[in-house]
């Protein structure tokens, strides 16, 4: 999550600018479809998901997990194989996939490109983290969830779609580690996991983060009285999280923070 004060000190957008809605096949699915055996070739693909990932979590991150000697020489197939990862995403059960586009009335607004999704979040919630803590971003998330079967993939097709990112960066020392924390620290208790949370660069610090948290939190009490809310956030962010309620634990985890901690978490600030 990287939505943190602009130093263009660009004003807020108004309530009426942005418009959030879920988010639909159209938005996440290519155009053309990639085909089977053909996943190499260029093709049109409506990949917004995947390009804003990579505007929002910047080129350190992934360098890291998708290092030069990886990449394909198309530079579009890394976000294209991306996008294609995420399908299965939003096809699952006890999740939430929302997005903010800007409406017509906002002095941003790009009539050539009136679709144009500038923030996103995504949350796993407690009816499924109650039984598993599998964050969706993680390779092996296929193999506990049976994506192949359910999306039609074959192992060689899947193995394609991760062929340039350092599975040992990526995901045994990243999404693996923070799992195991989660687990550690909320394990077998209903939770919302958000995960992840993005605000185009262009339009961060403007409102954007807080329209789509407190969709989040408003929907997770309107059930639970104090509902329990766990991320883990990046360091120029938990100032963002903190307004909303969320507190650093001396528990598992340096980059965790929880709203509505239970029972037995030890709070790290206030």
């Amino acid at each position: 999550m990287t939505d943190t004060p602009s130093k263009s000190r660009r004003p807020r957008f108004e309530p009426h600018e942005l418009i959030l809605s879920e988010v639909a096949d159209d938005d996440l699915l290519s155009i053309v479809p990639f085909p089977a055996s053909a996943i190499q070739a260029p093709s049109i693909v409506n990949a917004w998901q995947a390009e804003g990932y990579y505007a929002a979590f910047g080129q350190d991150w992934f360098d890291r997990i998708e290092p030069l000697n990886l990449r394909p020489s198309d530079h579009s197939l890394p976000k294209r194989r991306f996008a294609e990862r995420m399908k299965p995403w939003i096809r699952e059960p006890h999740t939430r996939w929302t997005k903010i586009t800007l409406s017509s009335q906002s002095a941003d607004f790009d009539p050539s490109n009136p679709n144009r999704v500038i923030g996103h979040a995504g949350w796993l919630l407690p009816a499924r983290t109650q039984h598993e803590v599998v964050n969706f971003w993680r390779k092996d998330a296929s193999d506990e969830l049976n994506w192949r079967q359910k999306m039609g993939w074959s192992k060689e097709y899947e193995d394609e779609l991760w062929s340039h990112v350092n599975l040992e960066v990526y995901q045994d020392q990243g999404f693996i580690v923070w799992d195991r924390n989660r687990k550690a620290n909320v394990g077998g208790i209903p939770h919302w996991h958000l995960a992840p949370l993005w605000v185009h660069p262009a339009f961060q610090g403007r409102g954007v983060a807080s329209v789509l948290l407190k969709d989040g939190i408003e929907l997770a009490e309107k059930t639970d009285e104090r509902p329990v809310m766990y991320l883990e956030a990046m360091p120029d962010a938990r100032v963002v999280y903190r307004h909303f309620g969320y507190v650093g634990i001396k528990a598992h985890g340096s980059n965790v923070m929880i709203r509505n901690p239970p029972l037995g978490i030890e709070i790290l600030d206030s």
